[in-house]
């Protein structure tokens, strides 16, 4: 009777382990997953003083930040040790920035820029609990801007001239698996898209020349919240 309570413990013991390696082992499953963000963005304007302008008057910021919801779809692979590779594209983007010149207080420059965006990204996750994780990302992709715009109103335009940049990425979150194929997170990326420029001015300015551009940095601060499922 003895031997067949104890056999029972040492079944039920080994049962509970191997239930437990099984949860375990499919938290870590490698495999393929997709994954949809809705992303609130704040664009920024860097560098709006480099560009070219009439030699009067001094440089005057303006307003060199945009805020939007947006959003990306990604397609990924989990190698089941704490790693995931996976290929992003972002929704295209348009901003409106502002700069100005002193000798010209009312002729602002809007610079429009539209951005696209295909991303590399790597991830690192650490587990804190069975379902709840933090991770650290980088990526590595391409951004294409298109800059345009006008200066006093919509009548004296820019040209538009497109870039393609190398961009680069660093980010931070939280990730809860909810089932053990759809897994949400909480996020925040900063995103370096590079330098851009927009064509010269199609507009007699004071001199009676071509010799004014806009020029910018675009990066972007971005909060994510993110759905991904395991396929």
């Amino acid at each position: 009777m003895q031997i067949r309570k104890r056999t029972a413990v040492y079944l039920l013991a080994a049962s509970a382990m191997q239930t437990s390696i099984a949860m375990a082992s499919s938290a870590e499953e490698e495999g393929y997953y997709g994954a949809a963000r809705l992303i609130n963005v704040e664009h920024k304007a860097r560098n709006m003083d480099s560009s070219a302008r009439p030699g009067i008057g001094a440089f005057v910021s303006g307003d060199d930040r945009h805020q939007e919801i947006t959003g990306s779809f990604a397609v990924g692979y989990r190698f089941g040790n704490g790693w995931r590779l996976e290929g992003e594209l972002s929704l295209p983007q348009k901003n409106k920035f502002t700069s100005g010149s002193s000798a010209f207080p009312t002729s602002l420059n809007e610079h429009q820029i539209e951005s696209r965006r295909v991303m590399f990204n790597i991830y690192r996750d650490q587990k804190l609990t069975q379902a709840l994780s933090i991770y650290a990302s980088a990526g590595l992709g391409l951004a294409q801007l298109e800059s345009a715009g006008w200066q006093g109103n919509e009548s004296r335009q820019y040209g538009t001239a497109t870039q393609t940049n190398l961009a680069w990425s660093l980010g931070a979150g939280l990730a809860y698996e909810v089932t053990e194929r759809m897994t949400l997170d909480l996020g925040y990326r900063y995103v370096d898209m590079g330098n851009t420029e927009s064509g010269w001015n199609n507009f007699q300015n004071v001199r009676g020349l071509q010799d004014e551009k806009m020029r910018a940095n675009l990066v972007s601060s971005e909060l994510h919240l993110g759905m991904r499922w395991a396929f």
